[in-house]
């Protein structure tokens, strides 16, 4: 059954340890890592050094301080992968210097990563779970981007996804798939509830009904729904139709407001949610909805971005902290 085998399509795991607490995101990852038989990459950043700090000091020119301190991350990195060594999965580690955003997509690039997992950051000091390092990510990462809740349990209990049935073409159609075996997938290994939200709205529904008149625009409004419904209810198939822990959450309105509040009413400790936008503009923003929603996320988040997405980020030399004799990797 494809949807419960597509949380193991993940090949080639990258999770992004440069947080205050990456043992969630670490832990999370090595037990994709173990279940997929998986590559994992262990990776940090140093930001460069600010020029006030860079002219204050007298130990060393700042590039020497920078290449000190990412050396210093390396060790770290080695250490935290040592203690998963009774594991068996061998680990990579890299660290790079600059924008950790900019670095992080840069590697996935490069080494063809398939999933990026990070504990989520900004939640414990703004009341917010995503950050500006978050935030970059949902919008160059081109693979899916898994932001995990920092006191998170081992198992998820409510998975909310959110399925854009209003759009008409393939690509949307492919992501709401691909999006629903993912959510499904790990409702089935947690044995957690999965939510199914979807919104549908008329366009300028108001300002229409002034000049056509009720009757005309609430014909229309059925007719719409009708087809929401049926595209729902074939994307709704096996194996999902079978499954009794399946609820569907079919709202009128904005998609932000639905899928916010339906995450309130069920309480979900995870949404699975696409992140582009619909113009189909490579790496120009992440869609309307995204953008609406992400602000208000205090629960962990799956982020997908349709195939062929082309990030802004375009490959260049990366410093990467090296040991003239190379590190025994876990």
């Amino acid at each position: 059954m494809k949807g419960e085998s597509a949380m193991n399509d993940f090949e080639n795991i990258l999770v992004y340890a440069g947080t205050e607490q990456p043992e969630t995101s670490v832990s999370k990852a090595t037990e994709l890592a173990l279940a997929n038989r998986a590559r994992l990459t262990l990776m940090d950043v140093v930001k460069p050094i600010p020029r006030a700090l860079g002219m204050l000091t007298d130990v060393a020119e700042p590039k020497e301080l920078e290449k000190l301190v990412a050396a210093d991350r390396r060790r770290r990195l080695l250490n935290l992968a040592a203690d998963y060594s009774d594991t068996g999965l061998s680990m990579d580690v890299v660290v790079a210097i600059g924008d950790p955003a900019t670095e992080i997509t840069r590697q996935v690039i490069q080494d063809e990563h398939d999933l990026v997992v990070k504990t989520a950051d900004g939640f414990s000091t703004a009341g917010r779970l995503f950050g500006s390092v978050a935030k970059s990510l949902l919008r160059l990462c081109p693979c899916p981007l898994w932001l995990l809740k920092p006191d998170i349990h081992g198992e998820f209990d409510r998975v909310l996804v959110a399925i854009d049935v209003d759009s008409h073409d393939a690509a949307h159609d492919q992501l709401n798939r691909r999006m629903l075996e993912l959510a499904y997938s790990i409702a089935q290994r947690d044995k957690a509830h999965l939510h199914v939200v979807s919104a549908w709205q008329l366009w300028m529904e108001e300002s229409v009904r002034r000049h056509a008149g009720s009757d005309a625009v609430d014909d229309v409004r059925r007719e719409h729904e009708a087809r929401v419904h049926q595209a729902l209810d074939e994307l709704l198939q096996t194996p999902f139709a079978e499954a009794n822990d399946v609820h569907l959450h079919l709202r009128h309105g904005a998609p932000a407001n639905a899928i916010r509040d339906v995450a309130d009413e069920v309480e979900a400790d995870l949404i699975v949610m696409g992140t582009v936008c619909r113009t189909g503009v490579a790496g120009f923003l992440i869609g309307n909805t995204a953008e609406a929603v992400v602000p208000d996320v205090t629960c962990s988040l799956l982020a997908l971005k349709p195939e062929g997405f082309l990030s802004p980020v375009e490959m260049s030399q990366t410093v990467i902290v090296e040991d003239e004799q190379p590190l025994p990797l876990i």
